[in-house]
């Protein structure tokens, strides 16, 4: 069995047919998720009310995983120690987690203050999000994690305006994420054949 092996096996519980262990004693998958959603959705409202006050940086985003996830996983606000994909699109390594969540949370910080428009606040919100994404720092509940980390920035730091994501659609953003995905894959590509 290889380190990665041992990796993924530390997640699940021996002999479940992939369920995370968790700290609810569920040995069920769909148990565990319907239950998981009840209890982060409660911890949302809680955080509308109570945001997680933070400089929007790494320990900032790991606790609002924390308190997301703290109910419910034993890793929660812990960065993901797997290989992880979606479908064909690859995520960071494991290794370089702590250093693309630097770049992108620096970056994050200066194009922030260049937004001057709505279109340039809507343009920076969602290459931030889709840049997180693809840093994937935590098995589990990142899509979660980052909408409401960047639900904090606006609210924070950019005045007069509400990130409500209820209004947006799933599948657009799903495809949205997989294009960015495709995009700087294809933008690499051309850079390297100049």
């Amino acid at each position: 069995m290889t380190e990665e092996d041992r990796n993924w096996n530390e997640y699940f519980i021996p002999g479940s047919e992939n369920v995370l262990k968790n700290k609810l004693g569920i040995i069920n998958s769909e148990e565990l998720k319907n239950k998981e959603s009840e209890i982060v959705f409660k911890k949302l409202i809680e955080l509308y009310e109570n945001p997680i006050h933070g400089n929007f940086d790494k320990k900032h985003l790991c606790d609002i995983h924390k308190y997301l996830f703290e109910d419910i996983y034993p890793f929660a606000g812990e960065y993901r120690t797997v290989f992880m994909g979606k479908g064909n699109l690859y995520v960071t390594s494991v290794e370089n987690i702590n250093m693309e969540l630097e770049i992108v949370l620096k970056e994050m910080k200066e194009e922030l203050d260049d937004c001057r428009s709505h279109e340039d606040y809507a343009r920076f919100l969602a290459n931030t999000y889709s840049a997180l994404i693809k840093v994937h720092p935590f098995r589990e509940g990142n899509g979660r994690t980052i909408r409401e980390f960047l639900r904090e920035l606006v609210e924070e730091k950019i005045p007069n305006y509400l990130l409500d994501w209820s209004k947006v659609d799933g599948n657009n953003m799903l495809e949205g994420i997989r294009m960015s995905f495709f995009t700087k894959t294809l933008l690499e590509f051309e850079f390297a054949k100049a």
